[in-house]
């Protein structure tokens, strides 16, 4: 497994660098990841609940500025897509569904955010699992270095739940799944806690060789201080026009959450130009 950041700021991997892996950081690209994820939730038989008209999967989350979303591409074919949200005052999407635990987390003085919307795109012999994994890897790598997480949420599918458990060695996976008000699934809340995942990691995987060897994955990467670089360079929240091309003219996301919650995205755009995100 090879990965190359090259001089257009991508990311790529596979043995003939056929794989890369952008920031969504245009109009242009953020449409393609949000009908992207549409398109393969109604393959999948989601009962979406929102969506429908534009095809697009973007929610009130979507648009904080914070925001980072991935695209891949393989040899100019859409091929996957992951989004990070950080925490705020709209709070996250696991709040609708499981707001007890992140409750506790903020009452913690913890700094969440959340993993969303994680898909690829089926190949011959099943979903690719090493796309996956560099989507995630960049997801870590986001929340940990760009949003300053202490921990990362997420609401997932119930049947996927071991993956996050025993792979992934989340700390807190829930036993009482819950439904989804936006895709109508049945999902499980999961949380990592970063500050002790390297240890973790160290522990369960350190002598474990080739691709089982996640502490190298995630914490032996010789390329990591290039990644996070050309993840500070690359991020570009969303500029408010299209804020309202996405959350009005595409979608009547803004219109349903209400002038409150507009005050709040615009008070975060705000805070997002004089932070120099």
């Amino acid at each position: 497994m090879s990965d190359e950041l090259n001089g257009n700021f991508e990311y790529r991997f596979g043995p003939d660098g056929q794989w890369r892996i952008l920031v969504a950081n245009t109009r242009e690209l953020r449409e393609k990841a949000f009908r992207l994820v549409y398109d393969v939730y109604i393959r999948e038989g989601y009962e979406l609940r929102f969506g429908r008209e534009s095809g697009l999967w973007c929610t009130i989350h979507h648009l904080h500025p914070g925001t980072a979303i991935f695209l891949a591409e393989k040899e100019g074919r859409l091929a996957g897509s992951v989004t990070v949200m950080p925490d705020s005052r709209l709070g996250l999407p696991t709040d609708r569904i499981f707001p007890e635990p992140l409750a506790d987390l903020r009452k913690a003085g913890r700094r969440l955010s959340e993993i969303s919307s994680l898909v690829v795109t089926e190949e011959p012999g099943g979903i690719p699992p090493e796309l996956a994994m560099h989507l995630y890897r960049l997801a870590h790598l986001a929340s940990l270095h760009l949003l300053k997480s202490t921990d990362i949420v997420a609401s997932v599918m119930a049947r996927h739940s071991d993956f996050y458990t025993r792979f992934l060695l989340f700390d807190e996976v829930s036993d009482a799944p819950r439904l989804s008000p936006k895709t109508g699934q049945q999902v499980c809340y999961v949380r990592l806690n970063l500050e002790t995942m390297k240890e973790r990691y160290r522990e369960r995987y350190a002598r474990a060789t080739g691709r089982r060897n996640l502490f190298r994955w995630f914490f032996q990467n010789e390329g990591e201080p290039d990644m996070i670089d050309w993840l500070r360079r690359s991020r570009s929240p969303m500029p408010t026009e299209d804020l309202y091309y996405f959350g009005a003219n595409r979608t009547n996301i803004l219109a349903k959450a209400g002038h409150d919650v507009i005050a709040i995205l615009e008070e975060e755009y705000r805070l997002a130009g004089a932070a120099g995100i």
